[in-house]
């Protein structure tokens, strides 16, 4: 099996650091919910902004001042208007308005097809860009989430999953596969906790 993970992320490697997955900036780029206020789609496009260096560690933990000029600082100020996100999550047009919010840069949103957005995910990826992805269990799983995608083999992707904590050494903690089996949950979602039937239900590409 061959893995490729987008440009731009390595671990800390010191004697003493934290064996994380860090941006070019040093900066640690996985987020665990609770490591800032906001729903999973929100902690994952926040994610998609350190893997590209767009913002720092410190801002994204709100231990540094947060400029309401710069790109987070509008994030955050959107966020504010919008606690409902908080609550009880965000759609891909909910990302797509805090992105327009963000970024004066190009950004996609794709539904419908799973195929399609596993072919533009990998389009995506190939070309090192991180992307959102938004999947649906089946009824009375719970699994209403999203990820981002850092990389990818012939059958998968692997996620930074902001539910779960990502350990010393490792480049993902989750694992959306690219087959889907033929049904409406054709794809599989694994995580730590167990694997789940999913639906593909939208992808975001900050470009």
């Amino acid at each position: 099996m061959r893995i490729t993970l987008i440009d731009g992320l390595d671990w800390d490697l010191d004697e003493y650091g934290t064996g994380g997955l860090l941006n070019r900036r040093g900066d640690k780029v996985h987020l665990r919910q609770g490591d800032m206020d906001g729903a999973c789609g929100p902690y994952c496009l926040v994610m998609a902004m350190l893997a590209r260096n767009q913002l720092g560690r410190r801002q994204a933990k709100g231990l540094a001042p947060v400029d309401s000029r710069t790109r987070y600082g509008r994030l955050m100020e959107a966020l504010n208007r919008h606690e409902t996100l908080i609550r009880v999550g965000t759609t891909g047009e909910d990302l797509l308005d805090l992105l327009g919010v963000i970024s004066d840069k190009e950004y996609r949103v794709e539904r419908g097809s799973g195929a399609r957005m596993v072919e533009l995910t990998r389009r995506h990826l190939e070309g090192n860009i991180p992307v959102v992805l938004g999947f649906h269990g089946r009824k009375g799983s719970d699994i209403r989430h999203w990820g981002l995608a850092v990389g990818m083999s012939d059958t998968a992707f692997f996620l930074l999953d902001p539910a779960h904590d990502l350990q010393r050494g490792l480049a993902w903690n989750a694992i959306l596969t690219t087959e889907a089996n033929g049904s409406r949950f054709g794809y599989r979602y694994l995580n730590p906790k167990g694997t789940w039937a999913v639906t593909l239900k939208e992808m975001v590409a900050l470009l």
